[in-house]
């Protein structure tokens, strides 16, 4: 069983922001510097009627997936805001919000990152 540590908050918000920049800036090394060996991304496809998880492990699917979905692209805004009551990431396409993310720690090390993809699901609060 993993046990998740959890940082404290300014720890915590200033670990999601040097995560966003990495992703964004598109600096895979950087990004997997900052991933556990055996992180996991958790993406939630948001439908509630049909869920689909789907997940990928190690740094290597890790860090692709994360620069494919943050990496600069026209029209994309990823913005620092709380989510589920914790420093997290806000995904705006073209002014409107299409994903919510958490990361947690394990130490100073990514351990988990969750998404949750349902533009409905955000415009009424920022869970995951």
């Amino acid at each position: 069983m993993k046990i998740t540590a959890w940082l404290p908050r300014p720890l915590h918000h200033r670990a999601v922001r040097d995560f966003r920049s990495a992703a964004v800036s598109r600096d895979a090394a950087r990004l997997e510097s900052m991933l556990a060996p055996d992180v996991a991304v958790v993406v939630d496809g948001g439908d509630d009627e049909q869920p689909a998880l789907r997940m990928v492990t190690g740094t290597f699917d890790a860090v692709a997936l994360l620069l494919h979905g943050l990496g600069r692209k026209p029209g994309l805004d990823v913005v620092e805001r709380q989510v589920n009551g914790q420093s997290g990431l806000l995904l705006i396409a073209d002014g409107e919000p299409t994903a919510a993310m958490t990361i947690d720690f394990a130490g100073a090390l990514v351990s988990v990152v969750w998404i949750r993809l349902h533009p409905l699901a955000l415009r009424h609060g920022l869970t995951v």
